[in-house]
């Protein structure tokens, strides 16, 4: 018989719904299972899979009622992210594997309250778009904000990539991530909402590959196939100013100017954030750093990053100059609209990679970028872009594609637009081809000469006119002609 300690353990899991009667009652039939000591308990129900280590510790330490949320039981935690702590829970009927976030109600003051944060969660997180994580479940219980959204496996997030690849990626890879987050915040913008924390923590590349270095270490990269989305759509805060409550030290770069010091929260601003997302793509590196939160955010406020014509000459000069437009200080100085974005954007993807449909209705010819002409770098324009500034050129590959891939791509649709490649004819398919020709031949001619005959009268159903007898008497008076009349004195 077990313990008092373990039944105790068991009771409670059952409460917890960790455990269901019929689980205990095949566990406790097991032979090799441990009867006297808890923790040697627990070991063994981790070993199988019954239980994680967070249930086993929660459920020993009285807190148990943690294990189950909204209906969601819980089964391990992530960690916490701006404003509470992730979870990993499962569906409470399909069991399938999902992420809880449950919101600390601090973090709403004073601007806001989760009652609006769950309002917003329900209008635009589930927004149905490729490029968007849709969100599966949000509301609130005993005053705490929660949101459910599926659990994505082989991505992760931008930023992460980012620490792990390192070095710049190529331009036309920018401009399709730059675009797909683009095209997502056009569905948010058109609904009336907005993001609010457009960085690159928020954005989730999937699938990944995992590369396994020499010394045993290993290294993500995105797949050639890989997708951006978008996440956390409805569930960022309404936060006072960022000098007064400075954000996540990864997400100071990434903070619109107006929102240093006010609390202004619009569509520009995420404007603004995937300007700063697309420079750190083609730079490398983010466009502000600092020492401090107050270095980053001064900088944020008052300094122009350095330019992308210097530190990446070779990059096509539509798009360092989109970037840069996207960073202006002042709202109204950049692109107004998400769509604006998109539709800058295109060209500067590969062929195939952008939705005809998204796509503007006229779109200059996108030229590769070995062929695009490029500004010539003027230092004394921009004192603060040194050349110990510049980054040496990312390896090839790096970011999951082949760099010339953009070329690569245009390449061969100018030669497909070019010529239509032909397959051979066999020798059967020709004997067949002359068959039909000399048959389509002979039923010409054979027209021809049924029309000639038709015009000739040949095929006229009307008889010809018999002659008809002449039915009129003569007339005695008038003389036959050609014949003499008898005399009457004769």
């Amino acid at each position: 018989m077990p313990s008092d300690s373990i039944a105790g353990f068991l009771d409670r899991a059952q409460a917890s719904r960790v455990l269901f009667p019929e689980q205990v009652e095949q566990l406790i039939r097991q032979p090799d299972i441990p009867q006297s000591d808890l923790a040697s308990l627990c070991s063994y129900l981790q070993s199988r899979g019954v239980v994680t280590q967070f249930q086993a510790a929660a459920i020993r330490d009285g807190r148990g009622h943690d294990l189950n949320f909204a209906g969601y039981p819980i089964i391990d935690a992530i960690g916490p992210f701006p404003g509470g702590t992730a979870y990993r829970a499962l569906h409470p009927a399909l069991r399938t594997p999902l992420v809880l976030r449950r919101y600390d109600p601090s973090a709403f003051a004073p601007a806001d309250s989760a009652a609006a944060v769950g309002h917003r969660a329900r209008t635009f997180g589930t927004i149905q778009h490729p490029n968007l994580l849709t969100l599966l479940d949000a509301g609130e219980l005993q005053g705490e904000a929660y949101a459910v959204h599926e659990q994505p496996t082989d991505a992760a997030d931008l930023g992460a990539l980012l620490k792990e690849v390192g070095g710049a990626m190529p331009a036309f890879l920018a401009a399709e991530y730059g675009w797909a987050v683009a095209s997502a915040l056009r569905a948010v913008h058109e609904r009336g909402g907005w993001h609010g924390d457009v960085c690159p923590e928020r954005l989730l590349v999937g699938p990944v590959l995992t590369k396994t270095k020499a010394d045993g270490t290993t290294k993500r990269r995105p797949a050639p196939n890989a997708t951006v989305k978008l996440t956390d759509t409805g569930l960022i805060p309404l936060r006072p100013p960022a000098s007064a409550a400075p954000p996540a030290r990864d997400a100071l770069a990434y903070v619109p100017p107006e929102r240093v010091d006010g609390t202004a929260t619009d569509a520009r601003g995420d404007i603004y954030g995937l300007g700063a997302v697309l420079y750190t793509l083609l730079a490398g590196r983010a466009p502000f750093a600092g020492a401090s939160a107050d270095e980053v955010l001064n900088k944020v406020r008052t300094t122009e990053p350095p330019a992308l014509a210097v530190l990446r000459p070779t990059e096509p000069p539509e798009l360092t100059a989109l970037v840069a437009r996207l960073l202006a200080k002042r709202p109204e100085d950049r692109p107004q609209t998400a769509a604006e974005v998109c539709a800058a954007l295109a060209p500067l993807c590969r062929p195939g990679t952008v939705p005809l449909a998204a796509a503007p209705t006229v779109v200059p010819t996108a030229l590769p970028v070995s062929s695009m002409p490029h500004a010539v770098p003027v230092a004394h324009a921009l004192p603060n872009a040194t050349a110990a500034e510049e980054l040496p050129p990312e390896a090839p590959e790096e970011w999951g594609v082949e760099p010339n891939a953009f070329a690569a791509a245009q390449d061969a649709s100018t030669a497909d637009k070019k010529q239509v490649r032909r397959r051979g004819m066999t020798d059967a398919e020709k004997a067949r081809s002359r068959m039909w020709m000399i048959v389509g031949l002979c039923l010409h001619l054979t027209a021809v000469g049924l029309i000639i005959a038709w015009a000739m009268g040949a095929f006229s159903s009307s008889p010809p006119p018999k002659d008809e007898p002449d039915t009129r008497k003569p007339d005695p008076t008038q003389k036959k002609k050609g014949k003499k009349q008898p005399n009457p004195d004769s």
